[in-house]
C-alpha cells in the first residue's frame, strides 16, 4: 500500500488516502485486534481508532468518509450564520446612531 508524504527515517509522518483508510478499517473488521492491524501499517492505534469514530458518524458513514475529510456544513446553518452576522451589524450601527442623538440632546 502506497502512502503519500512517507519520509524514510524521518518518524512516522504518512498521509493515506481516504481509499486506503477504509481498506485498514476492513483489516481491523477483519481481524478484530486494532492493535495488530496498528502495528502492521505502522500507525498508532489511536490513529486507527480516530479514523474507525469519523468513518461511522454522521448520517451516511463512510460514502461521507470517502467523500471528503471534512463533512459538508448544512445550506440552511450558513445561511442563519450569515443573516445572524448581518443583525449583529445592524444592531452596533444603531446603537452608534442612538449614541450620537442621545449626545447631540445632551443626555449623555
Amino acid at each position: 500500500m502506497e502512502t503519500q508524504g512517507t519520509q524514510p527515517g524521518r518518524g512516522g509522518y504518512r498521509r493515506f488516502s481516504s481509499q486506503q483508510k477504509l481498506e485498514i478499517l476492513r483489516a481491523w473488521e477483519r481481524t478484530g485486534n486494532g492493535v495488530a492491524v496498528s502495528r502492521e501499517y505502522g500507525i498508532p492505534a489511536a490513529r486507527l481508532y480516530r479514523w474507525k469514530k469519523s468513518a461511522a458518524g454522521g448520517e451516511h458513514g463512510a460514502d461521507e468518509y470517502l467523500r471528503s475529510g471534512r463533512p459538508k456544513r448544512d445550506i440552511q446553518l450558513r445561511e442563519l450564520e450569515r443573516e445572524n452576522q448581518r443583525l449583529k451589524e445592524t444592531v452596533a450601527s444603531q446603537a452608534q446612531e442612538l449614541m450620537l442623538v442621545k449626545k447631540k440632546m445632551g443626555l449623555v
